[in-house]
């Protein structure tokens, strides 16, 4: 009679073990076995960031310029700013050559957004998708097309960098950090706004969470979110009286070009009939950038760019007109400047990096006599026209992830508008590019590491009454 007594009792904690055996069955064994440990994956992480950073750095420190970037140092040493080059980033690259001499503060701030951003994007409690998470964190540390730009004091890169901790404000759920970044991102170059849109769409069911807020009031704070977007740059810019110097002018100007070279009928009578001619369009006229159009070349005058915010009004006309007579052509000269910067053609991969700082006044020189440097340009050289650095390569790869994440939507919401993030920011480029250096779909390069990590290690589902802000 007491042995039937005790026997219940006796069964009492079999159920409680069994479950914690499958509790740690079901988290691929994370207290045990090949960086199952958490603690063991992110220091990991943190090694990884850390060697990252510090060889790119002493390659290349203080970072890699073109003409761009030199022009915005010198609007930020001087405290003027012209909005060609938005001029957040002119300011900021200005406060680092005032605060240390040089712009090293800027490299070593876009290599740390980037590869610390990453090293949280990956992070999951789980041992096996963390361990997955690892392999896309060693992919992105070690494929050229990311360190090779990574190292460039471009808005591009730096663009990219504040998108993707945007991503990981938003897979912590801190909606207002994350709308702060994307900002941030919308100010440092013209373009971000088309693809800081996708990612205000979590931005806003953050802020608004369901059921407590109803469809059409997350539609009303959707609506007040991107115009705040779209009014960013302009308040920037007025921060810091910057100049207005019509940068879409440039767009103008590449377009009427394409299609007059293409029917130079049209020609006469054009606002640019004074300054050039169509024999003189047709030597200028390149498919890989506007700059020679601006710059000349002998025997071709250069067009005048601070004449084009003079007759604004004049060149948009113009453009109307001319793309309403001639819109195959003008359709024909976007898609062949597309599929220049895409490397979707037999020519060699367009200006797919940067390896020196231009010519200066502050002689500002990278160590190029370095083991490191010399190692970097060789890599470089050799990869120059491979896949890496064709992009659509990059975009077929990111439309690939994305579509996975909307088969999989409910549990991959933020990793499918990281992907359309990146899609819209480099398809944008088809209407609106000037050129066709790899650098214009840096973002989209990024955002496929992004999505993917976001595929491998999603955010953890929490109560929508306790997400921090």
């Amino acid at each position: 009679m007491n042995a039937q007594q005790s026997s219940p009792v006796q069964q009492v904690p079999e159920p409680t073990t069994s479950a914690a055996t499958r509790d740690v069955t079901s988290h691929g064994a994370s207290t045990g076995g090949f960086l199952g440990h958490e603690d063991s994956r992110r220091r990991l992480a943190r090694i990884g960031m850390l060697l990252w950073m510090v060889l790119l750095y002493a390659a290349v420190q203080p970072g890699l310029m073109s003409g761009d970037s030199i022009d915005q140092y010198g609007q930020g040493l001087a405290g003027s700013y012209s909005d060609i080059h938005p001029p957040l980033g002119s300011w900021l690259i200005g406060l680092s050559g005032r605060l240390v001499g040089s712009p090293w503060l800027i490299l070593v701030l876009q290599l740390a957004m980037l590869s610390g951003g990453m090293a949280v994007l990956i992070r999951s409690t789980d041992a096996r998708a963390g361990r997955r998470g690892l392999v896309v964190f060693g992919a992105f540390l070690l494929i050229p097309t990311v360190w090779s730009l990574a190292v460039v004091l471009w808005k591009d890169v730096m663009v990219a960098a504040l998108l993707l901790c945007a991503v990981v404000a938003l897979k912590s759920r801190r909606p207002f950090v994350a709308l702060l970044l994307l900002c941030a991102g919308v100010a440092y170059r013209h373009n971000a706004l088309v693809a800081a849109v996708p990612l205000a769409i979590p931005v806003v069911a953050q802020l608004a969470p369901a059921p407590r807020w109803r469809f059409p009031a997350r539609v009303l704070v959707f609506i007040c979110v991107v115009p705040g977007l779209v009014i960013t740059p302009l308040v920037v810019s007025r921060a810091l009286h910057a100049q207005k110097a019509w940068a879409a002018g440039q767009l103008f100007l590449y377009d009427l070009a394409g299609v007059y070279v293409a029917h130079p009928e049209s020609f006469p009578g054009s606002i640019l009939e004074g300054e050039t001619s169509v024999p003189e369009l047709t030597k200028l006229y390149n498919i890989s950038h506007v700059w020679p159009l601006l710059g000349g070349m002998e025997g071709a005058r250069p067009i005048s760019f601070g004449s084009l915010e003079t007759r604004r009004a004049a060149f948009v006309d113009e453009w109307k007109r001319i793309v309403r007579q001639h819109p195959k052509a003008w359709m024909k000269h976007r898609v062949t400047v597309f599929r220049r910067m895409l490397g979707a053609d037999p020519h060699p991969v367009w200006n797919a990096f940067h390896q020196q700082i231009d010519p200066n006044p502050w002689q500002l020189k990278p160590p190029t006599d370095g083991f490191l440097f010399q190692s970097m340009l060789r890599i470089e050289n050799a990869l120059s026209s491979s896949f890496f650095f064709r992009g659509w390569v990059w975009l077929l790869g990111l439309l690939g992830v994305s579509l996975v994440a909307l088969r999989r939507v409910k549990r991959h919401s933020l990793a499918f508008f990281t992907g359309m993030s990146g899609l819209a920011y480099a398809s944008a480029y088809l209407v609106i590019g000037i050129g066709s250096d790899f650098r214009f779909i840096y973002w989209s390069v990024i955002a496929l590491f992004a999505t993917l990590a976001l595929l491998v290690s999603p955010p953890e589902q929490t109560d929508s009454s306790s997400k921090p802000v």
